[in-house]
């Protein structure tokens, strides 16, 4: 991760809202090996919420996860929220880059095909267990107000007038600025929820599959054609 993700932690670090000042980092890094310190802090920290609760998580379990001391720790983060918050920031970067790499992928691609892509490669991201969205959407629900999320959010938002901009007269929207906004609105918060629930992988490609399915109805007001439709995975067959 590196320099780079540090200095994208510390960008969002200086958008916090006043209210929430108690999420900032103490000190941000400038050397190579006090980002690879801050690093290995925030992984600590996304390991031990991969297989714990967050009432579980103490800014000594992450200092000895991550092999610093505690006195190393609080140089940087004066408590285990903005180590979260640090997390988050990091896990929404990854969750932006993978919904612009889809949009673009999506280019020479059919209609529904390239919507269905897009929603994966946003569930793909939100389910990673790395990125622990699950557990810091359920059990640290201050990360919804943080600068990161926000702007993960409104990257959908510029894909999907993107997408409508270029589709032109194949979409059927009578308001299309705004219809594309709601739409855009549903999506997230459908691939949230998919990502998060306790569904296996075979169960998520099925509710993409649909979801695909309805955004596409609601843009084009018809249903796709089943030569639209990419064959789906196996697994994703044996459920329906």
């Amino acid at each position: 991760m590196g320099v780079g993700r540090a200095h994208r932690i510390a960008g969002a670090a200086t958008r916090i809202e006043p209210s929430l000042t108690f999420l900032r980092p103490r000190k941000l890094p400038r050397q190579a090996r006090a980002h690879a310190t801050v690093d290995a802090i925030v992984d600590a920290c996304a390991r031990l919420l991969a297989n714990g609760p967050y009432e579980a998580l103490t800014t000594n379990s992450i200092s000895e996860r991550a092999g610093v001391s505690i006195g190393t720790l609080y140089e940087y983060f004066p408590n285990r929220e903005s180590i979260v918050a640090a997390l988050t920031a990091a896990s929404c970067h990854r969750l932006v880059a993978a919904l612009r790499r889809g949009a673009s992928e999506t280019r020479g691609m059919g209609d529904f095909e390239g919507v269905e892509h897009l929603l994966r490669s946003g569930v793909t991201v939100l389910s990673a267990p790395e990125n622990v969205f699950r557990r810091l959407m359920l059990e640290a629900p201050f990360v919804l107000r943080l600068p990161a999320f926000h702007e993960a959010r409104a990257t959908l938002d510029e894909i999907c007038e993107g997408i409508r901009a270029a589709a032109g007269e194949r979409v059927n929207l009578p308001e299309p600025q705004l219809d594309a906004w709601l739409i855009s609105e549903m999506l997230f918060s459908a691939m949230l929820r998919i990502a998060i629930g306790r569904t296996d992988a075979a169960q998520r490609d099925v509710m993409i599959r649909e979801l695909a399915r309805m955004t596409f109805r609601m843009a084009t007001a018809r249903d796709p054609r089943p030569d639209e439709m990419p064959p789906r995975e196996p697994q994703a067959l044996a459920l329906t």
